[in-house]
């Protein structure tokens, strides 16, 4: 063959890798808070599953889940994963957000629970009234899960003073005095309860029914209208990621993932339970209960249908 058939050649091979490419390639930041629920974004990173469908993702961790909502609309991040109740207020305020993918469904493997503090004497619900109980934001699920938890034990949640503490600070609030009780969750609930700072008297993820999301993968809905091939390659990407997380040969490298991207140390996730109850393609039935929860508690005054908070 002489050199210009070789050249042909090459060419054709050239344009046919460019044409097999994927022609929706996309520049995302993932605004993410430290929760294991969003393991599956974290593998699907490190393992190229993002990268081999033409998706250029960034994750961006904040210790502050409540500014998500904001990034979204001011796309500073494309992509990001707040609670449901905070993406239902945001909507009413009239933001327009849609869950482009999911993460793990309840029964959660995470240990959760009301943390009280090691000396306050506090044994049931009940004993919380007139306590200061710190959730890590107010209006968050934490904080929405709790105070249907001591609703349903029938403790009037208007008596509970209900205080924004953050996950890392929960330890010190409980030792100084800022909170008689905190509602934690893992990691910081094993911390908590495993150096003695506090003890648990209920766990308040217990009044959700199965089905329900934690968290999840959230835009702008004019974002998620314009990219929608993109949301179609995140789900595949992390379809893939969930199976690859179950492989128990697996598991040292999902806890790297892991222990990277929410900064914890490696020592202490390799303790955690790692998620594997996983709902990537959301249904209605899990957003419905936050729905309900938050009409109940006044976080909302509309009643929007689940099925149209998620994109197509």
């Amino acid at each position: 063959m002489n050199g210009a058939g070789k050249v042909a050649i090459a060419a054709g091979i050239l344009a046919f890798g460019l044409s097999s490419a994927p022609a929706y390639a996309a520049k995302i930041t993932f605004m993410h808070t430290a929760v294991s629920q969003f393991i599956n974004i974290f593998v699907a990173k490190d393992q190229g599953m993002l990268d081999k469908r033409g998706l250029d993702v960034d994750l961006s961790l904040t210790t502050n889940g409540s500014v998500i909502s904001a990034a979204l609309v001011a796309d500073s991040v494309q992509i990001g994963g707040p609670t449901p109740t905070v993406l239902l207020q945001a909507n009413e305020q009239g933001l327009d957000l849609v869950v482009v993918a999911g993460t793990e469904v309840y029964p959660s493997v995470a240990k959760s629970g009301i943390v009280a503090a090691a000396q306050s004497g506090i044994k049931l619900p009940k004993d919380l009234v007139g306590k200061k109980v710190g959730v890590p934001g107010l209006g968050g699920i934490i904080d929405v899960l709790s105070r249907k938890w001591v609703q349903v034990r029938g403790v009037d949640s208007h008596q509970i003073q209900w205080v924004e503490v953050g996950f890392p600070q929960q330890a010190d609030a409980l030792k100084g005095g800022l909170a008689d009780a905190v509602a934690s969750v893992d990691p910081f609930y094993s911390r908590v309860v495993g150096d003695n700072t506090g003890y648990d008297i209920g766990t308040y993820s217990e009044v959700i029914p199965d089905g329900t999301s934690p968290v999840n993968f959230v835009s702008t809905r004019a974002w998620a209208d314009k990219n929608h091939e993109s949301i179609v390659a995140l789900r595949a990407a992390l379809d893939e990621a969930v199976a690859y997380i179950k492989d128990p040969a697996n598991d040292a490298s999902v806890r790297a993932s892991l222990a990277k991207y929410t900064k914890l140390p490696p020592a202490v996730a390799a303790t955690m339970a790692i998620p594997k109850n996983f709902q990537v393609h959301i249904q209605p039935s899990a957003l419905r209960f936050w729905v309900d929860v938050s009409r109940e508690q006044g976080l909302i005054k509309g009643n929007p249908d689940p099925a149209s908070l998620i994109a197509p």
